[in-house]
């Protein structure tokens, strides 16, 4: 067995691991100096977030520049602890909004470049800090890599030590219960004994691990939630903290929705799907106000709660012409989809080939055992009567054709109506009279776990009896209970700007730790 010391270990390299070995290297180093490890399983740093775009920060000197700072601190505070109805630890949020604006300078010194910042849709905040990709100037899809490639190059050069290919399999504990150390394993079966003051996990969370959504969500992947499967992502970290009597915190999901099979292929396809049109469940009746389907979270919460955990979007062909003739209702920079220039040829492409591109899905496993069904293989429809959508999806008819003549009541000729039922805006009401008409299911999925860890504002993690054990410390996804039972998308970046912010606060702190009369020898 390999030895090795350190005065902090990190376990796991993504954007929150990465940023607590970066933030602990630079404290050491402005009080005398010492060792910071991070072990990684994979072979490259930065996980989830290489496939991010940009982060939250407020009241950061890129918004004045930018004239979108009428965002208060004190506005995003209150409003976040309002939404989670006082879920969440409000010592930590605050300090993590509070550091947000500091990080955004802290990347550029590392020469990370922002295009601005912007909101996720209408009605959200202009908190996202869009990180620049290089040669381009508009938003562009996991830019985010280009920070971590930043970072990790910064981290490298201050002597931050990240050995790739490296699995931690158990936290070590003293006769205090403090943390001593780690041991990991090589992908080659080298066995690693590594002691240490400080353990930083930033796992990931479970976002990848089937068994483990099923038992703490009630969810089963591929049939009624899809779920970004990113390799790694496998609670590992979790299962170790709990082993040595870290507290369970409740376990949240970053909920959205999707068309399995169209989502990051079949782009337009799936943006005109996502339109404020009618929706409804396999009972043929409507369950939201569509003017929400901007807001992902509203929208994966409310299918959660119908049959099969499935809503019916619908279409038709007059609802395509004006699309073609005005735009879309609603446009995002993700997709970057403004016009129909390509709704013929995606539809074309999708109805001759959806099995392949389902196997290119970003929702799609590595595991090639993994069973899809008929949720990826076909989810949208092109139909040339009602009957013909009940016989494709499952509605029930009569309870379709009888929600489709109410909801054009509403319509009143596209130009005055009112929903009585839920309040939708009248610009949103497009009756639905004339095939062939174009249906897509929706289904919730999920960027990943959220929680799990119970920490404290100094990102401690805490005992059942809600005191620390003595340096341990997690961050990122593995600790990440303030956003309580639902993902707060009006304050768009925040998974990222947790991930960055918590790394930094547990790089910090657990520096602090070592220095501190609350410091225990690990080998006592």
């Amino acid at each position: 067995m390999r030895q090795m010391e350190a005065d902090v270990v990190v376990v796991a390299c993504g954007m929150s691991g990465l940023c607590a070995a970066t933030q602990a290297q630079e404290s050491l180093n402005a009080t005398g100096g010492g060792t910071v490890v991070a072990f990684e399983k994979s072979g490259t740093v930065g996980g989830a977030a290489n496939m991010g775009m940009a982060f939250l920060a407020i009241e950061s000197q890129l918004q004045k520049e930018n004239m979108t700072n009428d965002f208060t601190l004190d506005d995003a505070f209150n409003f976040f602890m309002e939404y989670t109805h006082w879920r969440s630890d409000a010592k930590l949020v605050r300090r993590w909004f509070n550091m947000s604006a500091s990080t955004v300078e802290w990347v550029q010194k590392m020469g990370v470049e922002f295009l601005g910042v912007f909101k996720y849709f209408k009605n959200s905040h202009c908190t996202q800090h869009m990180v620049k990709a290089p040669g381009t100037n508009k938003p562009t899809e996991r830019c985010a890599a280009t920070m971590i490639q930043k970072i990790h190059e910064y981290a490298k050069e201050i002597g931050v030590e990240i050995e790739l290919h490296t699995s931690v399999k158990e936290i070590l504990t003293g006769s205090q219960g403090q943390v001593r150390g780690v041991l990991a394993v090589t992908d080659d079966g080298e066995e690693i004994e590594c002691l240490c003051n400080c353990v930083i996990v930033a796992t990931g969370g479970m976002g990848n691990n089937v068994d483990m959504i099923e038992q703490y969500m009630g969810w089963k992947w591929g049939e009624d939630m899809f779920t970004f499967r990113i390799p790694g992502l496998d609670g590992d970290g979790m299962n170790m903290v709990w082993a040595i009597g870290g507290k369970k915190a409740p376990v949240n999901m970053e909920v959205t929705y999707n068309t399995p099979g169209t989502t990051d292929v079949f782009k337009t396809l799936s943006e005109v799907m996502r339109q404020p049109n009618l929706m409804v469940n396999l009972d043929g009746k409507r369950f939201l106000n569509e003017a929400l389907m901007d807001n992902t979270t509203y929208t994966g919460n409310s299918l959660l709660l119908q049959k099969k955990h499935m809503g019916i979007s619908i279409i038709d062909s007059k609802i395509v012409e004006y699309y073609k003739e005005h735009g879309l209702d609603y446009i995002t920079y993700h997709h970057g989809i403004k016009t129909m220039d390509k709704w013929d040829y995606e539809k074309e492409l999708y109805f001759s080939g959806a099995k392949s591109a389902a196997e290119n899905s970003v929702f799609a496993s590595d595991d090639k055992d993994v069973s899809y069904g008929d949720h990826i293989e076909r989810n949208f429809f092109e139909c040339q009567s009602l009957e013909e959508v009940a016989e494709v999806t499952g509605v029930n008819l009569k309870n379709l054709k009888k929600t489709i003549e109410e909801y054009n009541a509403m319509c009143n000729g596209w130009a005055n109506g009112y929903d009585w039922q839920f309040t939708k805006d009248h610009r949103f009401l497009k009756p639905i009279t004339t095939a062939p008409y174009y249906v897509a299911r929706h289904f919730p999925s999920g960027y990943g776990s959220l929680g799990g860890i119970q920490v404290n504002e100094n990102m401690q993690v805490l005992n059942n009896d809600l005191d620390p054990i003595p340096g341990l410390y997690s961050c990122g996804t593995d600790s990440a209970t303030v956003f309580a039972d639902s993902y707060c998308f009006y304050n768009p970046g925040s998974t990222m700007s947790y991930a960055i912010n918590s790394g930094r606060i547990a790089g910090m702190e657990c520096v602090k730790y070592m220095d501190s009369d609350e410091f225990i020898d690990p080998e006592e």
